[in-house]
């Protein structure tokens, strides 16, 4: 015979407001705790490879060493809010800071989106999660009297005595409300259906919550003595409803909208957060081309160097250039000197016939002096010149 629901064993407990030291740390909530470690090294490494490609032509990212990082930590934080107070000239840096903007975007968004989820969505939850961790803090678990749940528990590991069993759903209620240390329980385990008709009924409205499924039992059925005629009519025609609308609407109409499936989980508060998985294709990819960019100033500035000293190979004998360059005046005042020395030179001549004779000799090279002819006169003529 077809089960008409389906079963299981499931966990009430109460539900409970998040206490305020949580409210106050909610905002870390969005991401985990790996996407967080992962945001803030590639904010480190962005900065990192905009420094390395910028500081040799950019004078924002030169100075000291303090001015040098908080300059490139600034300018890579200042890309949550897009609001970049340096320059960079480099077209490496800025495809660099392209990529990592896109990435930036998609990171706040996602964050917003998720953080107003968690800040929209009432903020109740269980106040046991773990039938384990009940079994271990030694508190008391009811059940409902004459169920098969008795066996299922102690199979488990609790005793007997700390069992409590109950008729009613109002005394499933009242033993939630006063807790384990107060004559109470602290959670309810039975089977999914009679715990479906306490979270949908008004009366409890938001006050208790359903956990996951813990065991699964065949379901619910109609019994008939073997061989009765219409077993496999009436198979057939739970078939039909229970994998139609009909099915769904008639568990509405009983059970109310609040009704969960085995399958289902607790009715989540918050949102699940953002994990670095799904982000790890966009770090991935950032990283590998800021990688890439970096590689390539390395290698032009690496190349630059090599055809420096390739074009001026004497770059090394700097120091008698920069003498030079420093006197040039000095150098250029004893060459003439030096001339004019060699080059001066004082003719007398007594008679006028014979300077034709002397400078014919200066000319070829004969310094021997001016040629005096005769006799001294009174009215000899003295004539000086320089020779260039």
């Amino acid at each position: 015979m077809m089960p008409y629901t389906e079963s299981g064993v499931s966990m009430l407990v109460l539900a409970e407001s998040e206490s305020e030291s949580t409210i106050e740390w909610v905002f870390l909530k969005p991401l985990t705790k790996q996407l967080w470690f992962a945001t803030v090294i590639f904010f480190l490494f962005t900065a990192f490879i905009i420094w390395i490609i910028e500081r040799p032509r950019n004078m924002e990212y030169q100075g000291s060493s303090t001015r040098q990082c908080s300059t490139a930590l600034y300018f890579s934080f200042s890309t949550l809010t897009f609001s970049h107070g340096q320059i960079i000239k480099s077209h490496l840096s800025k495809i660099v800071v392209v990529i990592w903007c896109f990435v930036v975007l998609v990171l706040v968004q996602s964050y917003t989106a998720s953080l107003s989820s968690i800040l929209t969505a009432k903020r109740l939850r269980p106040s046991e999660t773990d039938l384990y961790q009940i079994l271990y803090d030694g508190d008391y678990v009811g059940y409902q009297q004459g169920s098969f749940v008795e066996s299922f528990l102690i199979k488990q590991g609790f005793s007997k005595r700390m069992l409590r069993p109950y008729g009613k759903k109002e005394d499933y209620a009242q033993a939630l409300r006063n807790g384990s240390s107060n004559g109470g329980v602290s959670a309810i385990v039975d089977e999914i259906p009679f715990l479906n008709a306490i979270v949908s009924d008004p009366h409890y409205q938001k006050e208790f919550q359903m956990l996951n499924r813990i065991y699964k039992t065949p379901g619910f059925g109609f019994v008939f003595p073997p061989g009765f005629p219409l077993v496999h009519n009436l198979s057939t025609a739970i078939l039909d409803v229970t994998s139609g609308d009909e099915g769904s609407r008639m568990e509405a109409k009983w059970f109310g909208t609040e009704a969960l499936s085995p399958s289902n989980a607790i009715p989540s508060t918050d949102s699940a957060p953002l994990t670095l998985r799904s982000f790890s294709g966009l770090f991935i990819i950032t990283g590998c081309i800021s990688a890439l960019m970096l590689l390539i100033s390395i290698s032009k500035s690496v190349l630059a160097k090599y055809y420096t000293k390739i074009r001026d190979p004497g770059v090394d004998d700097g120091d008698s250039a920069q003498e030079e360059a420093a006197n040039p005046s000095q150098d250029v005042m004893g060459s003439f000197s030096v001339a004019d020395d060699q080059t001066n030179h004082e003719i007398i001549i007594e008679d006028p016939q014979d300077i034709h004779g002397y400078v014919e000799r200066a000319v070829h090279g004969d310094e021997s002096g001016p040629i005096q002819n005769g006799s001294m006169r009174a009215d000899s003529t003295q004539v000086s010149t320089n020779l260039l």
